[in-house]
C-alpha cells in the first residue's frame, strides 16, 4: 500500500499546483480522467495503509510472547506511528478545501498554544499561513522518507511480494474507478477534518483548554512505547490501557463521523438532510474517461471560490443575472448543487436542485455558509412559514382549542376537522410550499421559499421560457436565467396576499365581488383575478397611488422573521405609521451602527450611505434603510423606482387634544375594508378536493359557500394591552373575520353538536389608506363603526333617544343582524374576536361615542364647539345651552 501510495503521488504531483492546490485538483477531476484515477489511488491506498498499519500494531501487541526489540528501534517505530498520522494529515491539508482549511487552523492553534516552543513548532510543521509549501515538502519528503526508513528497518525490505502487490493494486483500481476521493465544494454546511482526526475534534469540543488535547496524542505514543519496554505485569497494564483508550477514541471517531452535523450539532439518521450533513463528500461516481470538454476548455472557465466547476464550462454564457448572483463569481453549484467535479452531463446533474430556495432544502442553496445562513436559520420562524395565527384561529373557530393565540406551525397539522379544513382551503400560501418547476412569479404563485419573493424574469428570459413551454424542442431558454435579486415587486406578494384579508388587492383599490366571469362588465372598473375571481375598483391606497411598493414599508426582519415565533401578524410586524410620519423626536440609527444585514441591503440598494441617519421602528428598533433624517426633515426613497419623498407630519387634527390619543392611524385613515357575511362551510365525502399540504387531489373535502361581499369603512374595536400603568386601549379597525356556520356532520358522521356558529370579528390593517381621515360623523353617527352593522341609526330630539334599525335580518342563532358584531347598546361576553385582546365597545363606551354623535346632529365637524370638545368634552357638556338635547339612556 505504501509503494502504491508513493508512486501514485509521484504521477499526481505533475498536474498538482502548490500555488493553487484547490483549483488544480478540481481541474484535474473535471478534465483529466487519468490524473483523477491516480488521485483516487493515492487517496485510497493512503487510507488503507493507515488502517492496516493500525491493525498490524494491534496484531503485534496482542501476542502473548515478548518479541525482542532494541529500545531505540522500538522508539523510532513508536514515533513512526505519529509520523504516519502526520503524513496523512499533511496530505489532507494539501487539498486546501473547506475541510482542509479548518483542520489547518485547528492544528496551527493547538501547536501555537504549546508553551515556549509552540509557535516555532507550528511554523516548522505548517509554514506560512498563506502558503502550503512547507506542508508539501513534509508530505512528499520528510515524513514519507521517514516512513520508508522505518519500514525498511522493521521489515528488512521495502518491495512487496508480487502477488499481493497485483491483487492489492487491482482492488485499489476497482475502488478508485468507482469512488472518487472527497473534495469539499465549500458550500456544504458541515466542515470536518479527516476521519482519524474526528476523535480529537470531539475532545476539543469538550475541552476549555484546547492544548490539553495534545496530551492524548502523546499518551498514545507513550503507551505504544512502554507496551514493549517494561516487565510483563507493567506491559499487560499498558496494553490494556492502550486498548481502552483506543476503543474510547474509536467511539468518539464514530460519533464525529456519523452523528455530527452543521455547527458540530448532533444529528441522527432519521433527521432531515442527515446524509447531507454527515457524509456528503464521498460519492459513488465512476471516472469518465471521455469527458465532454477538453482540458483547455475547463482551464479557460472561471475559477469559483478557489475551484473549477464543470457547470461553468457548459453554462458560461448564460444571461440575466444580477451582479450579486453572477455565476462568474458564485458559480452554478452554490445554488443548484449537483456534482461540480464531474465532466459527464448526467453525473454533473445528479442530486441537482432544479428550483433552489425551497425551505426544505434552502440550507443547501441560499443558506450555505458563504451566502445567507442567518436568514435561512430564521425564515422558519416567520408567520409566512408557520401560519401560526391562521391555524390557531381556525382551530379556535372549530372549538378545537380554547384560545386563538397558541403558537403552532403548518408542520404540526393533523387530521382533525379544523386541520383538514386548513389543508383543503387555506394553507397553500405558506412559504414552505415547494416550487417544483421553473416559472415566472404570477398571481397563481404560491410558496417557493426564497424565490417566492426574489425571483425575477426579465423580458428576454420570460419570452424564452414561454417559447419552450409552447415548444419543448426550443431550448433557447437555457441561455437565459431569471435574476435573483432584491427587487421584490408587489406582484411577488400578490399571489398569496390577494386571498383572505386581500391586502394586495385592497392596496391597488380592488374589491372582490360574487359576480361570475360571464357576468363581469367589460370596462376598466372591473378586473379578473386568477381567471375566475371578479373584482371591482373602489379606491387605491394613497401610498400605492404615489408609487410605493410593499417592501418600501415592510423590512426583511418582518418578512423573513427575526428568529422569534409570533402568534399573529400584528405581533411580527414592526412598522407603524408614526415611525415615518413623526409627531416628536425621531428614533434614529446612524449608518455606522447598522446591523450587518441592514448595512449590506442598504449598500446594495443605495450605494455609499456613509454619514446617513436612518429612521428606526419604535417597535424593536429595526432600521428603515430607505429613509433618512436631515435638517429636521424625514425622507424616503422607494426601493424599486428610487423616487424620493419628503414625509409629511400628521395633520393638526390628528394631534390636537387628547380625545383621540388611543386611536391608531388606520382607525381614521382607512377608506374602506372588505367584509363578508353569510359564510357556510361543510364537509362533503364525495367532493373532489385538494390537499394543499401535500399538493395532491383527494376525494372528500371541505366546501365553502359565500353569502355576500361588502366594501365600506370598517367597524372599530379596542385592543387591550396590559402596561405598567394598567390597561391600555387602542382603537383599531376590525372586520367580520369569522361570522359563519360550520357543519361538521359530514366529517364526523354524527349529528351530535354537528353545527358550529361563530360571530367573531378580527383586527385588520386593510391597506386602503386615505390622506383625508374619517370625519366625526363616520364614527360617532355610523352604526357600522360602532359594530351594529349596516342600518339606520337615528337620534330623536323629541325623545332624547337613539334608535337603530338594521339593514340585515337577525341571525337565528344569536338574534343579531347578520353583519353585526354587537347588539345596539348591548354588551357581548365570551368569544367575540379572533384575538384574546380585541373587544367591541362596552355599553358605556357606546354611550360616550353616541353622546358626541348627538352633538354632531347639530354641529358641524369643524365647528368651534366640536374642536373645543377634543380638549375636554365633559366640560363642554356641563356648559351646554338649553337648546342642546342630551341623550337619555
Amino acid at each position: 500500500l505504501f509503494i502504491i501510495c508513493v508512486f501514485s503521488g509521484i504521477f499526481l504531483a505533475i498536474p498538482f499546483d502548490i500555488a493553487n492546490p484547490y483549483e488544480s485538483i478540481s481541474l484535474l477531476m473535471i478534465a483529466n480522467p487519468a490524473a483523477s484515477l491516480f488521485r483516487n489511488l493515492h487517496y485510497w491506498s493512503a487510507q488503507l495503509f493507515l488502517v492496516f498499519s493500525l491493525l498490524h500494531i494491534w496484531e503485534h501487541l496482542k501476542k502473548n510472547q515478548k518479541i525482542k526489540l532494541n529500545k531505540i528501534v522500538w522508539f523510532r517505530l513508536s514515533i513512526g506511528v505519529l509520523v504516519i498520522f502526520l503524513v496523512m494529515l499533511t496530505g489532507f491539508l494539501l487539498k486546501a478545501d473547506a475541510d482542509s482549511q479548518q483542520a489547518r487552523q485547528i492544528l496551527n492553534s493547538l501547536l501555537a498554544g504549546i508553551p515556549f516552543l509552540g509557535k516555532i513548532l507550528a511554523y516548522s510543521l505548517l509554514g506560512n499561513e498563506n502558503s502550503l509549501q512547507v506542508v508539501y515538502v513534509h508530505h512528499i519528503a520528510t515524513f514519507s522518507i521517514f516512513i520508508a526508513i522505518i519500514i525498511l528497518e522493521h521489515h528488512r525490505k521495502i518491495w512487496p511480494r508480487w502477488r499481493e502487490f497485483v491483487w492489492t493494486s487491482l482492488f485499489l483500481l476497482f475502488l478508485s474507478y468507482f469512488i472518487s476521493a472527497p473534495l469539499h465544494g465549500q458550500l456544504n454546511p458541515t466542515v470536518k477534518g479527516p476521519w482519524y482526526f474526528l476523535g480529537l475534534q470531539e475532545i476539543l469540543h469538550w475541552l476549555t483548554i484546547p492544548e490539553l488535547s495534545l496530551l492524548v496524542v502523546f499518551l498514545f505514543i507513550f503507551l505504544i512505547y512502554t507496551s514493549h519496554t517494561g516487565n510483563k505485569k507493567s506491559m499487560f497494564a499498558t496494553r490494556r490501557s492502550l486498548l481502552i483508550l483506543s476503543l474510547l477514541y474509536l467511539l468518539l471517531t464514530i460519533t464525529g463521523l456519523f452523528f455530527r452535523g452543521q455547527n458540530w450539532q448532533l444529528t441522527f439518521p432519521f433527521e432531515k438532510n442527515y446524509s447531507y450533513q454527515t457524509l456528503p463528500q464521498i460519492k459513488l461516481s465512476p471516472i469518465d474517461f471521455q469527458p465532454n470538454f477538453s482540458p483547455s476548455q475547463a482551464s479557460a472557465s472561471p475559477t469559483i471560490n478557489g475551484h473549477k466547476e464543470s457547470c461553468m464550462v457548459c453554462h458560461n454564457n448564460v444571461k440575466g443575472f444580477t451582479e450579486s448572483h453572477n455565476p462568474q463569481t458564485i458559480g452554478c453549484y452554490s445554488c443548484h448543487g449537483g456534482n461540480p467535479f464531474q465532466s459527464d452531463k448526467n453525473r454533473s446533474h445528479e442530486n441537482m436542485l432544479l428550483v433552489p430556495g425551497n425551505l426544505a432544502d434552502a440550507s443547501r442553496s441560499c443558506g450555505t455558509a458563504n451566502c445567507h445562513p442567518g436568514i435561512t436559520d430564521r425564515i422558519n420562524t416567520s408567520l409566512m412559514s408557520t401560519l401560526s395565527g391562521m391555524i390557531s384561529v381556525d382551530r379556535f373557530v372549530f372549538n378545537e382549542q380554547n384560545n386563538p393565540d397558541i403558537l403552532t406551525s403548518v408542520e404540526n397539522l393533523g387530521n382533525s376537522p379544523a386541520d383538514e379544513h386548513l389543508k383543503n382551503l387555506c394553507v397553500r400560501c405558506h412559504l414552505g410550499n415547494p416550487k417544483t418547476e421553473p416559472e415566472p412569479v404570477n398571481e397563481f404563485s404560491r410558496g417557493g421559499g426564497c424565490i417566492a419573493c426574489h425571483l425575477n424574469y426579465d423580458t428576454e428570459s420570460k419570452q424564452a421560457f414561454f417559447k419552450n413551454k409552447n415548444n419543448p424542442l426550443d431550448t433557447t431558454y437555457l441561455n437565459f436565467h431569471p435574476a435573483i435579486s432584491l427587487q421584490v415587486t408587489d406582484g411577488h406578494c400578490f399571489g398569496c396576499h390577494s386571498r383572505s384579508g386581500r391586502i394586495s388587492t385592497n392596496y391597488e383599490g380592488w374589491h372582490e365581488t360574487i359576480l361570475q366571469v360571464d357576468e363581469m362588465p367589460v370596462n376598466d372598473s372591473f378586473r379578473l383575478v386568477e381567471e375566475t375571481r371578479v373584482f371591482t375598483y373602489v379606491q387605491e391606497d394613497v401610498h400605492h397611488k404615489l408609487g410605493l411598493s410593499c417592501i418600501d414599508c415592510h423590512n426583511s426582519y418582518e418578512l423573513m422573521g427575526d428568529g422569534n415565533l409570533y402568534a399573529h401578524q400584528e405581533n411580527q410586524v414592526t412598522i407603524q405609521c408614526q415611525d415615518c410620519h413623526l409627531t416628536g423626536k425621531p428614533n434614529l440609527i446612524s449608518q455606522k451602527n447598522l446591523d450587518g444585514e441592514s448595512a449590506i441591503i442598504a449598500a446594495l440598494r443605495f450605494g455609499n450611505n456613509s454619514g446617513k441617519q436612518y429612521l428606526a421602528t419604535k417597535k424593536r428598533n429595526i432600521p428603515l434603510i430607505n429613509t433618512y433624517y436631515n435638517n429636521d426633515s424625514t425622507f424616503l426613497i422607494s426601493k424599486i423606482e428610487k423616487k424620493l419623498f419628503a414625509m409629511k407630519k400628521p395633520a393638526e387634527i390628528c394631534t390636537s387634544g387628547t380625545a383621540h390619543d388611543a386611536f391608531s392611524c388606520s382607525a381614521c385613515h382607512t377608506s374602506w375594508a372588505p367584509s363578508c357575511i353569510g359564510c357556510h362551510n361543510e364537509y362533503d365525502f364525495e367532493e373532489v378536493g385538494y390537499n394543499m399540504l401535500t399538493n395532491k387531489e383527494q376525494t372528500g373535502s371541505w366546501v365553502e359557500f359565500i353569502g355576500e361581499y361588502n366594501a365600506h369603512a370598517p367597524a372599530l374595536g379596542k385592543r387591550i394591552s396590559d402596561t405598567e400603568n394598567g390597561e391600555f386601549k387602542s382603537i383599531i379597525p376590525v372586520v367580520p373575520g369569522m361570522v359563519l356556520t360550520i357543519d361538521v356532520s359530514g366529517f364526523t358522521k354524527s349529528k351530535h353538536d354537528s353545527l358550529i356558529f361563530k360571530r367573531l370579528f378580527a383586527p385588520s390593517e386593510p391597506h386602503t389608506t386615505a390622506t383625508k381621515g374619517r370625519d366625526c360623523k363616520s364614527c360617532h353617527n355610523n352604526p357600522v363603526a360602532l359594530g351594529y352593522g349596516k342600518g339606520k341609526l337615528e337620534f330623536s330630539k323629541e325623545k332624547g333617544k337613539w334608535s337603530f334599525k338594521p339593514s340585515f335580518q337577525n341571525n337565528k342563532y344569536d338574534e343579531l343582524p347578520e353583519d353585526a358584531w354587537i347588539g345596539f347598546l348591548q354588551d357581548r361576553k365570551g368569544e367575540v374576536s379572533t384575538r384574546t385582546d380585541v373587544k367591541p365597545f362596552s355599553v358605556e363606551e357606546q354611550k360616550s361615542i353616541l353622546t358626541v354623535g348627538t352633538c354632531l346632529t347639530c354641529h358641524e365637524d369643524n365647528s368651534q364647539v366640536m374642536l373645543q370638545s377634543l380638549e375636554n368634552f365633559d366640560s363642554l357638556i356641563n356648559k351646554s345651552s338649553l337648546k342642546c338635547v342630551i341623550p337619555v339612556w
